[in-house]
């Protein structure tokens, strides 16, 4: 008796151990065990573009990119709250835009902070099957800091005038990119997301109260932390197996 239920408890611990790394036997087959990205980091940089009052050179990529626009990068974590297709994200950005119209010129630093939800199209629409690449829709609000250097000319003579945040200011986006996961683990990311100020103060010039924005472009870099999900299943249909061979001890 002591030895078969020795051996009995050894099979069991065994079968513990090795059960969250193999497949549960259930009626019907085999159910994998589910990998699930829980959270990314991403990494990006490129170039934030302005819109707004002195902006000239909306239609001209090439102008705008060279007189109207600043570099820019940003950091972005996501927590991934169903399957991987639909998630919450925070970024802090940070660019530089500028413009000249007429005899006014400026350039503003700006950085902001803000929350976002990201969809993930490829993931909600084809969850069963592995897709490296992947395209992604988000939109959010957040508050940002900015610091505006203005300069005018007045009669022949450079009138310099700075306009700095005493308290954050609220802005709303949307934007889209796409990924590829070159491993299960890192990708590459490009996005594009446009920026709506919620005030016309973003190059110091305000005219009919129309709202400032800006635009950011980039190409990242992801890390994705993967975590495993083990799926629950029905081991009616698993055994055990004990050596039955062996005769009962017999008990003093």
């Amino acid at each position: 008796m002591k030895a078969n239920t020795l051996k009995g408890i050894i099979s069991i611990a065994i079968g513990i151990m090795i059960l969250p790394s193999s497949y549960s036997q259930k009626w019907g087959g085999n159910i994998p065990v589910v990998e699930v990205a829980s959270w990314s980091v991403n990494i990006n940089g490129g170039l934030t573009s302005y819109f707004g009052d002195l902006s000239l050179n909306d239609l001209d990529i090439g102008t705008k990119i060279k007189q109207e626009s600043g570099p820019a990068m940003s950091i972005i974590l996501t927590r991934n709250i169903y399957r991987d297709a639909i998630g919450l994200s925070g970024q802090v950005l940070a660019g530089k835009i500028s413009g000249r119209k007429n005899d006014i010129s400026f350039s503003t630093d700006l950085i902001e902070y803000n929350l976002q939800a990201r969809i993930d199209f490829v993931r909600l629409f084809m969850s069963r099957k592995y897709n490296a690449l992947g395209v992604v829709g988000y939109a959010g609000g957040g508050q940002f800091l900015f610091n505006t250097k203005k300069v005018e000319t007045e009669d022949g003579a450079l009138k310099t005038s700075k306009q700095n945040t005493e308290v954050p200011e609220f802005v709303l986006f949307f934007g889209g990119g796409i990924y590829y996961k070159l491993k299960s683990d890192f990708g590459i990311t490009a996005d594009f997301s446009l920026h709506q100020c919620q005030n016309d103060r973003l190059d110091d010039y305000i005219k009919n109260d129309n709202y400032d924005y800006f635009t950011y472009l980039s190409v990242g870099v992801s890390y994705y932390i993967n975590t495993v999900k083990k799926s629950k299943s029905n081991i009616a249909n698993s055994k055990f197996l004990f050596n039955s061979t062996t005769k009962p001890a017999h008990c003093n």
